[in-house]
């Protein structure tokens, strides 16, 4: 309860920082306080620090705003607000119901903020009038410390003998150029880093991995990615406090070759502050409490909390990056605390997940289950962030992990200072689940949340332990790389080593300098400078821009401030780009440019292509990093090329017919040549066998692929069971339909009644089952669906009595319906349904050639 933003520096003013104002309630906010509440920070040098005319140019302020500021701002409104709620006289009285205090940020980000980190959060106590016995902790992080302080705070609420009531509080500020762009590198791993990867790489490195093996083209990636940021762009005009609310995008900017400017969400400075309790008194009276601020009720139930680790190192994973199996692992822990199926996760209301980059957004929504398409479109629909998430309101690091809980409420209790305009009324709400998801490093630690709204139901209980099912999954996963490695050596007997090649993109020179060898830039072709210098000039243009790399490079050697270093390669690119246009070797258009742009063109040229490799060593699996071009292939020879075989020193493409036979299994594009004899054995030994030594023999069946990557998920999906058990899929394929009853969609809109058929719809389509028509009752609705085409939601529970007779007659007076009906028809009239009763689904009646299945 009770989520808040700290003041923006302009509202930050030398009187509202004393001890006197944040020891009385904050006065009821203007508009204008509560828009654009984070903010970029006014330096306008690389070494990030700001002087006392860029705070008095940018918000008018004579004394610069620090990180404590920030925190104290945040945790005074938090205080405010539940001082409101409580209608208490005395706002001492309610300071004194914390009695914890959790604190986080990234720290070393500011070089101006000489304090001690590790006393934040006793100073903080002070200023916010906090009781003496009030426990205070500060947590250090990256992205993910807003969220795992959140989640250390559900945990110190619910072990407390009596209830407990923790004020969370989470800020950052990042000042813009290289220093803190060095600063946040350090988030990867010594390896990464000393390979020349950074984030914006990474993102990048995923985006390709997940076109590759999920069968995509560019082109669908790129209308996918562009239909997503407008999208949240639009969310994000209804929450006044993103930072960029009210704006379009202009996608105008390519910064890698998947994402624009306006696919990244922007660094910012800010801080965010909730409360939490286990103080079931405290609750009972903000629970009485009639707010007019909020529509519904301002408690939302915390209902499990779970983490997720990888390897620090992007580089050392020995799992395909494809899974990324510290999400998967986070959202099993997380089932598990709450007690529920890891499949309630995509049935939730709404979702707020990290989309720093929209490759980490789709990860996570791949991750739980969701293929690419289903990933897509619930983006597309605004299921996840509905309000534009960080991509909109700016990534802050350490306080975006509490923003995205803070949202979360906001949506739940229908703040109106935050939501605008607000839905009246909270009845679609009540009971709905929606889960938030936070990132540290290259999706190194992953923190998820779940949470409830109003009262309701607990979802579906989980049968065993989510967390060591997944924790075993996992076990065998990292076997995946090296025997399927092993098996493509074995087959190619002695014609080379093979090497999968799991994604490739572009570096900026900068991060790259120092992992560059001579060979390296021997090599280097500038991409893109074809465009800016004539053709009979380009050879040696090159040849200048290779000395100039390699110039700098020495310099970095010498040099100890990576700054300087920068500085000579810009000095240098400058003169070179005065006497290029004096001589008249720039195109045209590039003639024309202004110098200040060409230069920044120039600079954009000396990117760094790369590959990321994995081969097979004796006992495990390494990644290489590929510069490029190597043997003649560029990074638009391997955008399409999958699998290289290295003989000696060189490096050939393996192509043919035949290489859907040596692609990964999880490579949607992979085949197997058809077996003799017939599959044997239980889903675990098939499993087992298939990722064992000696295994994926050439005898292997495209439905053992199949199998594969369901079992990868962190719950089996019904006909998971069904392949891992030998058996034949249902032949059923025309005329299904799937009917929702009342009893299943509970309080929830009709909307969300019709996207879980649908999901339901899709997904047993893997099986052979095609369902034609989705109706669901409750309240009409008419809407435009993902594609445009309208769509409705409307009472049909006559229609579905009618034309399930047979199902209503079968259940008993007073007994509660089942959560879905499925109605399958034969797909020949003398041919055999097969066998579709597994996991879960039932078979209700059979009636003229139909029968129907219930999931309960």
């Amino acid at each position: 309860m009770a989520g808040e933003y700290g003041s923006n520096p302009r509202f930050l003013t030398a009187d509202r920082r004393s001890s006197d104002f944040l020891s009385e309630p904050v006065p009821e906010p203007e508009a204008a306080e509560l828009a654009r509440v984070f903010f970029r920070y006014p330096n306008r040098s690389d070494d990030g620090r700001a002087r006392p005319a860029d705070w008095e140019r940018d918000f008018a302020l004579s004394d610069p705003v620090t990180l404590t500021d920030l925190l104290a701002s945040a945790g005074h409104r938090a205080l405010s607000s539940l001082h409101a709620l409580l209608g208490a006289a005395n706002y001492r009285s309610t300071c004194e119901r914390i009695t914890d205090l959790f604190v986080t940020c990234m720290p070393g980000l500011d070089p101006n903020e000489r304090m001690n980190v590790g006393l934040v959060p006793q100073t903080l106590q002070a200023l916010l009038q906090l009781s003496r016995r009030a426990r205070c902790q500060f947590l250090a992080g990256t992205s993910d410390s807003g969220a795992w302080a959140f989640a250390q705070a559900v945990r110190a609420a619910r072990s407390a003998e009596r209830g407990a009531t923790v004020l969370v509080v989470a800020g950052q500020i990042i000042p813009s150029g290289y220093a803190s762009q060095y600063q946040i590198r350090t988030v990867l791993g010594d390896l990464d880093q000393a390979r020349g990867l950074d984030m914006l790489v990474v993102g990048d490195l995923l985006m390709d991995c997940m076109r590759r093996n999920l069968g995509l083209t560019r082109q669908a990636v790129e209308t996918a990615l562009g239909t997503i940021s407008l999208r949240k762009f639009q969310g994000a005009a209804a929450y006044p406090a993103a930072m960029l609310s009210g704006r379009l995008p202009r996608r105008s900017t390519r910064r890698t070759p998947y994402f624009d400017g306006d696919d990244i969400a922007a660094p910012c400075c800010g801080a965010a502050a909730t409360l939490v309790t286990s103080d079931e008194e405290l609750v009972a009276q903000v629970l009485s409490a009639r707010s007019p601020r909020h529509a519904g009720s301002p408690v939302v139930e915390v209902l499990g909390v779970g983490e997720g680790s990888s390897n620090p190192s992007f580089l050392e994973r020995q799992s395909p990056l494809l899974f990324a199996t510290a999400i998967r692992e986070a959202f099993a822990a997380t089932a598990e605390d709450a007690g529920i199926r890891p499949a309630g996760f995509p049935g939730a209301g709404f979702a707020v997940v990290h989309d720093a980059f929209p490759s980490i957004e789709l990860a996570f929504l791949l991750g739980m289950g969701l293929d690419w398409h289903r990933a897509v479109e619930r983006m597309r629909d605004g299921w996840s962030n509905p309000y534009g998430g960080l991509l909109t309101f700016g990534h802050a690091l350490g306080a975006s992990g509490l923003v995205q809980v803070n949202k979360t409420q906001h949506i739940f209790s229908g703040d109106r200072r935050h939501l605008r305009p607000v839905p009246s009324g909270a009845g679609p709400l009540a009971g709905t689940l929606a889960f938030t998801t936070s990132v540290g490093g290259p999706l190194s630690h992953i923190v998820v949340s779940l949470f409830r709204g109003g009262n309701g139901d607990l979802p579906q209980p989980a049968r065993d332990s989510p967390s060591a099912e997944w924790v075993e999954r996992r076990r065998r996963l990292r076997r995946a790389l090296p025997v399927h490695l092993a098996r493509v050596e074995r087959s190619l007997a002695r014609h080379g080593r093979p090497m999968l090649v799991e994604g490739v993109t572009y570096v900026s020179i900068r991060s790259c300098l120092r992992a560059l060898k001579p060979q390296d830039i021997a090599a280097l072709t500038f991409d893109g400078i074809e465009v800016l210098v004539r053709p009979d000039r380009l050879d040696e243009v090159r040849v200048r821009l290779r000395a100039l790399v390699s110039l700098v490079v020495s310099e970095a050697e010498r040099l100890s401030s990576l700054f300087d270093v920068f500085r000579v390669l810009t000095d240098e690119l400058v003169a070179m780009g005065d006497e290029w246009r004096e001589s008249g070797w720039f195109s045209p258009g590039a003639a024309a440019m202004p110098p200040q742009q060409l230069t920044e063109r120039l600079k954009e040229c000396l990117r760094v292509p790369l590959a990321v490799i994995c081969v097979r060593d004796p006992v495990r699996v390494r990644r290489v990093v590929q510069f490029l071009p190597r043997e003649g292939l560029g990074y638009e020879a391997l955008s399409g090329i999958d699998l290289l075989v290295e003989e000696g020193d060189t490096l050939r493409p393996l192509t043919g017919p035949e290489t859907p036979n040596f692609l990964p299994w999880w490579n949607v594009n992979a085949r197997r040549p058809p077996a003799e004899s017939a599959r044997s054995g239980t889903g675990p030994e098939r499993v087992e066998a298939l990722l064992g030594p000696g295994a994926e023999s050439a005898e292997e069946v495209s439905t053992d692929l199949v199998l594969l990557r369901e079992w990868a998920l962190p719950e089996a999906r019904p006909w998971a069971t069904e392949l891992a058990t030998g058996g034949t899929r249902p032949a059923l394929r025309a005329g299904n339909r799937l009917w929702m009853t009342g009893a299943s969609a509970g309080a929830r809109d009709a909307a969300d009644v019709l996207r879980f058929a649908r999901e339901v719809a899709r997904a047993t389509a893997v099986s052979g089952v095609q369902v034609r028509a989705a109706l669901a009752t409750g309240t009409g609705t008419v809407f435009d669906d993902v594609h445009g085409r309208p769509a409705v939601a409307s009472d049909v529970t006559a229609r579905a009595v009618d034309a399930l007779g047979v199902l209503d007659r079968s259940i008993p007076a007073g007994a509660p319906g089942p959560a879905a009906v499925l109605a399958l028809t034969r797909a020949e009239p003398d041919g055999p349904l097969g066998d579709a009763e597994t996991s879960g689904w039932h078979t209700a009646a059979t009636n003229e050639g139909v029968r129907i299945f219930v999931l309960e």
